[in-house]
């Protein structure tokens, strides 16, 4: 222990040394720090192993394998290089700024061996919330869509970057910055190349991000080229060294002068080629300023071509070399073409000098031919033409090589035509023409020899045929038609005239057709003065030529000619039918679908057989109608002669006889004559000749009121044409619709088929039930006439009672068989006339179906018929209502809803029982009884006289009304005895159940429920029943009677809001109900029994357990 000292030891001193002038480990007590210290105060290394667990130290080598690995390393200050004590960066994997080698790998790429660790932090923390706002900018990159080109140039840049960068700001190196722009695809147009090529400077931030991570930026060098604007290449050909126009063509042999336009030459040095194209050498020019340069003179050129030949010839410049302007559009050309034309010498030659002016070519015809030279240049290049000059005051124009008539080496023809009055009076005429050429050339244009043309008058045949009477069809015929018959006037229509008219002949020739002629007339009748005729009467009908030829010598040629005309001789049309031909209907429209009652009043003998139908064109039934019109009998022959009559049951009502005139119309008694003429006029201009039948159009129009009831015939009649057929009226005595009467009837079961029982009374439902009307009468069913029709009889739905509105009976129609008395209103099928018209006719029982669609009803019945005009008023609802239930009940008493969730034992529904009938709201019951399967309730149960309640369309209530009388099916009398409260009794069954939920809705008068055999038949107060009304009383045994173990209270309701309340109206509402520490496990049958209480005015629309 001699070797031991004690330096610092508690109590003693703040500071340890380890070893005399070893290092020393001091305290601070104020701040509660450690230091390692020398001897002499600086710090010094402590040394350990590398920590293992969390609260161990960490050596420096664990720091500088951790850091490596994330791209730094840290340098204790006082052995770094910067001497400032501080930790710093020194960047892995040769990753600092400056290096550009390097990919760089962090977040973070603008470290530097520079930057100490609370700038690196800091560098950090601004790029991670750049991160983590979305405001991160990395690098960028952009790429240009022209690097090199001339002014004015568009570059577009295509900027990319890592991170969100939302603006850029682009040095585009000529002096011009676009500063926060949001397109990433920027455009700038360089127009002055005086410091190209240009570096480029992007710069790519997020306007809302901030410090580092939030902007980068990327320069590149020499980026875009910009030359000199673009020179074009370009000439102009002038007619003079200085000023002159601007040419196209030129003479043979003359002189043009080369214009050089080309530009963007400015101040560069340029030289060029010329190409002539006409085969001379090309031109060089080797200075902008020499001739033929942009700044030199005009060079002169002269083209030449060969003897009467035109040629074109292609001029090409080429800019060979600029000094300022982009290689990549040097060298560039321009051409353009000039056309040099010679003289020529047109040459015309003509196949005739004489013609005649003939009629078939509308004049004298020669053919001419071009002789020209074949070296002359074509239209489509050069623009030449020949002008003919044909002398008579008339041109043709050609194109040169086209191939069209008249072309160089080609023909062509022109007729020669006299005027008309030169024809007519045989006079002659000369006529002198010549050809040109006309071209580009200056001495253009250059004409041929001259030609001469005589021409002759024509002889000509010219002649008009002409019927003598024209009285023709519109269609087909013509001036040359003729019929091979006599008119209505006595006129031969077969006669021709024919007028000769011909030109410079003096002999004349005719020719019929028929086998007849006459020839070589030289005056008289079928000369030029007078007219000649004749007669093809005799002849068959058909095409006859008329030929007439004419011969003379006018002038140099003797000549003949010949024309022909055709005529046509037709058959005379046969007549247009007559009366007998044509057929008549009613106009006036038929008033209903009746038919001819059998023993209807018949005055025409053609005995229209009964049953016939009324509502045809011929057959119709009126009884208001005063007027009966027919419809038209269109162009009836004869109207130049003979009566026409208007027949009514045989005898003339009016009658008018007919002349030669026309226009005969007018109204004659019952007969309207509506048109009369000419059949040419009045049926076809195309079919009939005029003057040859005459015709008329007529009706009936007929005044019923002076008719008799019952049946008429109408007709029409000619006294040499025949007849019309007859149509038939029938004028009725019925003039209203039937009046169908109730008042003595009665409403009788007929067939009962299978009733449904609900709550004891009956209803129709299935197996086809009906019921009957007995005792009805109708009035005015049939007149003269019967409605045609199988619904003369309706029933129909009356009005529903007690909130019902389904149809309890089927909407039907009854036949005349189905509602026949027993005195038969048919004969043979068919109804007889007058039925119900002097008396009220005593229909036959009528069957009403009730109906078999699903529904819920109560209401009357009501009854229609109807007639030719029309339905009756229905009848008053008959007195008995009709009582039908065929749809599922959605109250059914025989099966109370239960949940099948509800306790055990069983899953069935309740059941109404019966036992139950007296007025008290908690009867007397066996304990021991089985309600649900003793005294199972019937629909059919006896309930009259009893206090049991309703259910009636599907609603529990509270009813009395007498079913006995005025119902059908009959039911009981529920009216007398039953004016105080109703009950309605149910039991349902389950074990392993003390609470249950009661589901109504609607107004009740009270609720009470009994568990038979429980131990609460004697706790109640109630004769074991328990008071819905009344909240439980929280305990025990419900009851009022302690003394048998009841817990005070005969209320079960589990808590105050269960309670069911006398009066009040619910709807879908729901009743917890407790037997307290009772159980329906222990009650008879497993049996639960809930009874309602319904006074007037109560009723339930839904009932369940739950």
């Amino acid at each position: 222990m001699a070797n031991v000292k004690n330096y610092g030891l508690i109590g003693v001193g703040y500071n340890v040394q380890l070893g005399k002038n070893g290092p020393k480990v001091v305290g601070n007590a104020d701040t509660g720090a450690v230091r390692v210290t020398s001897e002499g105060g600086s710090l010094t290394t402590f040394q350990g192993a590398n920590g293992v667990s969390a609260s161990d130290f960490v050596t420096k080598a664990q720091l500088d394998l951790n850091a490596a690995s994330d791209g730094f390393s840290l340098t204790l200050g006082n052995v770094d290089a910067s001497g400032d004590g501080d930790w710093h960066i020194t960047p892995n994997q040769g990753d600092y700024d400056g290096n550009s080698s390097v990919t760089r790998q962090g977040a973070v790429t603008s470290f530097t061996n520079s930057h100490n660790v609370s700038e690196a932090i800091d560098k950090l923390n601004e790029a991670v919330l750049n991160v983590y706002n979305n405001t991160y900018v990395r690098d960028l990159d952009y790429t240009t869509d022209v690097s090199a080109g001339g002014s004015p140039l568009v570059a577009t840049l295509t900027i990319s970057a890592t991170g969100n960068p939302n603006r850029y700001t682009i040095d585009w190196g000529d002096g011009t910055t676009d500063t926060a722009v949001s397109d990433s695809t920027p455009t700038h147009t360089y127009t002055d190349n005086t410091n190209s090529p240009f570096d480029v400077v992007v710069t790519a931030f997020n306007n809302t991000g901030a410090g580092e991570g939030s902007t980068a930026s990327l320069t590149k060098s020499n980026f875009i080229t910009l030359y000199t604007a673009d020179p074009v290449s370009g000439f102009l050909i002038k007619s003079a060294l200085s000023g002159g126009s601007t040419i196209t063509s030129i003479d043979d042999g003359a002189t043009a002068y080369f214009d050089n336009e080309t530009t963007n030459i400015g101040s560069a040095d340029a030289t060029y080629r010329i190409e002539w194209g006409d085969g001379s050498s090309n031109s060089s020019i080797a200075a902008d300023t020499d001739a033929g340069g942009t700044q030199g003179a005009r060079l002169s050129h002269v083209f030449t071509t060969s003897t009467e030949t035109d040629r074109e010839y292609t001029v090409k410049l080429t800019l060979l070399s600029h000094t300022t302007a982009d290689p990549s559009v040097i060298p560039n050309n321009a051409s353009s073409t000039i056309k040099v034309y010679d003289t020529h010498t047109p040459t015309v030659a003509a196949n005739t000098t004489n013609v005649i002016n003939e009629e078939g070519t509308s004049g004298g015809v020669v053919q001419f031919t071009n002789n020209t030279e074949n070296t002359i240049g074509s239209n489509a290049t050069f623009g030449i033409y020949y002008v003919y000059n044909w002398g008579d005051g008339t041109t043709s124009t050609v194109s040169t090589g086209g191939g069209d008539s008249g072309d160089t080496g080609g023909t062509i023809n022109h007729t020669y035509a006299l005027s008309g009055s030169d024809q007519a009076s045989g006079a002659n005429a000369n006529y002198t023409g010549n050809l040109q050429v006309y071209s580009a050339h200056s001495s253009s244009p250059f004409t041929s020899s001259d030609f001469t043309i005589h021409l002759e008058p024509d002889v000509r045949a010219n002649l008009t045929a002409t019927s003598t009477t024209k009285a023709l069809k519109s269609s087909n015929d013509n001036d040359q038609t003729l019929y091979a018959g006599t008119d209505l006037s006595g006129t031969n229509r077969g006669t021709i005239t024919v007028e000769n008219t011909s030109q410079n002949g003096n002999v004349y020739s005719y020719v019929w057709g028929d086998g007849s002629s006459n020839a070589n007339i030289t005056s008289g009748a079928g000369d030029l003065s007078s007219n000649i005729t004749h007669d093809y009467s005799a002849q068959t009908p058909g095409t006859y030529a008329i030929q007439l030829t004419v011969t003379g010598t006018p002038d140099i040629s003797a000549q003949t000619d010949s024309e022909n005309v055709s005529i046509t001789l037709e058959s005379v049309p046969s007549a247009p039918a007559g009366v007998s031909g044509k057929s008549i209907q009613l106009n006036t429209s038929a008033q209903d679908t009746s038919r001819l009652a059998s023993g209807a009043t018949d005055f025409t003998s053609a005995s229209l057989a009964a049953g016939t139908s009324l509502n045809t064109s011929t057959a119709r039934r009126y009884d208001t109608t005063t007027e009966v019109s027919t419809t038209v009998i269109s162009n009836a022959y004869r109207s130049d002669s003979g009566t026409v009559s208007a027949l009514i049951d045989g005898s003339a009502d009016g009658q008018k006889a007919f002349s030669t005139s026309t226009g005969e119309t007018g109204t004659f008694t019952s007969l309207s004559i509506t048109s009369e003429g000419d059949a040419y006029n009045e049926i076809s201009s195309t079919t009939y000749p005029q003057n040859f039948y005459q015709v008329f159009s007529g009706r009936i129009i007929k005044d019923i009121s002076s008719l008799d009831h019952g049946l008429h015939s109408f007709a029409i009649s000619h006294d040499s044409t025949g007849a019309t057929n007859n149509v038939y009226v029938v004028k009725d005595n019925v003039t209203s619709a039937p009046t169908v009467n109730i008042g003595s009837a009665t409403l009788e079961e007929l067939t009962a088929g299978t009733k449904r029982y609900v709550s004891g009374v009956p209803y129709y439902n299935a197996g086809s039930p009906q019921v009957k009307l007995v005792g009805a009468t109708v009035d005015n069913l049939t007149g003269q006439g019967y409605l045609d029709s199988s619904s003369i009889f309706d029933v129909a739905s009356g009005t529903n009672a007690e909130g019902t509105s389904s149809s309890a009976v089927q909407q039907e129609s009854r036949t005349y068989t189905e509602i026949d008395g027993s005195s038969s209103l048919l004969s043979s099928g068919t109804p007889i006339a007058n039925v119900g018209v002097a008396s009220s006719y005593a229909l036959g029982n009528i069957n009403v179906d009730i109906t078999s669609s699903s529904v819920t009803s109560v209401e009357g019945v009501r009854f229609r018929a109807q007639n030719m005009n029309g339905y009756s008023s229905y009848t008053s609802d008959h007195g008995t209502k009709i009582q039908v239930w065929t749809a599922s009940p959605t109250f059914d008493e025989e099966n109370i809803a239960v949940s099948d969730s509800l306790g055990a034992g069983f899953d069935d529904d309740g059941k109404r029982v019966s036992g139950f009938g007296s007025s008290a709201d908690t009867p007397a019951f066996g304990s021991g009884v089985n309600n649900y399967t003793a005294n199972v309730w019937s629909g059919a149960e006896t309930i009259a006289g009893t206090s049991e309640s309703v259910v009636r369309w599907n609603t529990l209530q509270h009813f009395d009304t007498d079913l006995s009388s005025g119902y059908l099916p009959a039911g009981p009398d529920l009216n007398t005895g039953r004016s105080g409260a109703q009950y309605f009794t149910f039991a349902f069954r389950r074990t392993t159940m003390s609470n249950f939920v009661i589901r109504l809705s609607g107004t009740v008068s009270g609720v009470f429920i009994a568990a038979p055999g429980t131990n609460i038949d004697t706790a109640s107060g109630l004769n074991g029943w328990l008071d819905a009304g009344i909240t439980y009383g929280g305990a025990g045994t419900p009851g009022s009677d302690t003394g048998n173990g009841g817990n005070g209270s005969n209320g079960c309701a589990f808590t105050s809001g269960d309670r069911i309340i006398d009066g009040t109206s619910y709807s879908n509402s729901t009743f917890t109900m407790t037997l307290g520490d009772q159980n329906a496990t222990n009650s008879t049958g497993n049996n639960i029994l809930v009874r309602i209480k319904l006074e007037d005015g109560d009723s339930l629309t839904a009932l369940s357990i739950e």
